[in-house]
């Protein structure tokens, strides 16, 4: 007996300690040795019992308590996740959605939407050409910097007030130019992109320019030079090289210069910037020049 009742306060014990504070039933039940049938209700009691004068009512059964797995249901299958596409397979859907746009709206809309490309995952802003169509120049940066993917507006930030400061001595605005981009999103912390980011986003730029016809391109940087030219070696500087655009009638005249944040590099980096925009600024006004008097003829 003694056992018994050491037995009975141990089990009352543990029972306090799993948080149970109330009884259930009207006899205590050792879960340790319970079995998985359902629990039966409890017998009510005397005074709740129905008499011959009380009419009947009808019995609601509770819910059984499934105390194991159904046995009886079969577990579903587990679905694999879906493998990435190859790279092979995201530059031939690149191509695929680029060549399908007609519009620039249309191409915003497919860039926006492309999710074959690791980078769109980790950017915050997809960065599209901003400007008007038949440019007479279109500018190309490098990748988004974290200013340009924060805002994403295209030379934003330090970049965008060291354009504003290239433009204003040659009298260009950049309501009248077109600002790009080479890639749509920015690589994670800035770092260079790989050369399959690079073949996956290609067919947007090249498509880009075809759609919005600029007259002429201003590649800032080696990636873009590296994009449409597609070539590692050094490039010439300081003259228009005729660059052939897919989608486009005729080739486009790009000439590659350093980048606007080069400026405050050295006196050596100002040098080269203000003699490629006098260049610039000499070939846009002899184009101007040749269309007035085209127009005149």
């Amino acid at each position: 007996m003694v056992y018994l009742m050491d037995g009975a306060l141990s089990l009352l014990h543990l029972y306090t300690e799993w948080g149970i504070d109330c009884a259930v039933g009207d006899t205590a039940l050792d879960h340790r040795l319970a079995q998985l049938a359902p629990m039966s209700s409890p017998t009510p009691p005397p005074s709740f019992r129905q008499t011959a004068a009380t009419p009947a009512r009808k019995s609601v059964e509770p819910p059984s308590v499934q105390t194991g797995p159904d046995i009886r249901r079969p577990t579903p299958a587990l679905s694999l996740p879906t493998a990435p596409p190859s790279l092979a397979e995201s530059i031939a859907l690149a191509q695929s959605v680029s060549n399908a746009a007609t519009t620039s709206d249309s191409l915003r809309t497919a860039i926006d939407q492309f999710d074959a490309c690791s980078l769109r995952t980790t950017a915050m802003h997809t960065l599209f050409p901003q400007g008007p169509h038949r440019a007479p120049l279109m500018i190309i940066g490098e990748a988004p910097d974290a200013d340009e993917d924060r805002s994403g507006a295209v030379f934003s930030g330090l970049c965008g007030d060291l354009l504003n400061q290239m433009l204003a001595p040659i009298g260009l605005a950049r309501a009248d130019l077109l600002l790009a981009t080479a890639l749509p999103w920015r690589p994670p912390g800035g770092r260079p992109p790989t050369d399959a980011e690079l073949r996956i986003c290609q067919p947007f730029l090249t498509r880009a320019i075809a759609l919005f016809e600029p007259q002429y391109l201003l590649l800032c940087g080696r990636l873009p030079a590296r994009l449409l030219m597609k070539q590692h070696k050094v490039l010439p500087r300081r003259k228009w090289v005729p660059i052939p655009i897919a989608g486009h009638p005729a080739d486009v005249p790009a000439l590659i210069m350093r980048h606007p944040l080069q400026l405050r590099t050295s006196p050596t980096a100002r040098k080269d910037i203000w003699q490629d925009l006098l260049l610039v600024a000499q070939t846009l006004q002899e184009n101007a020049g040749n269309q007035i008097v085209t127009a005149g003829t």
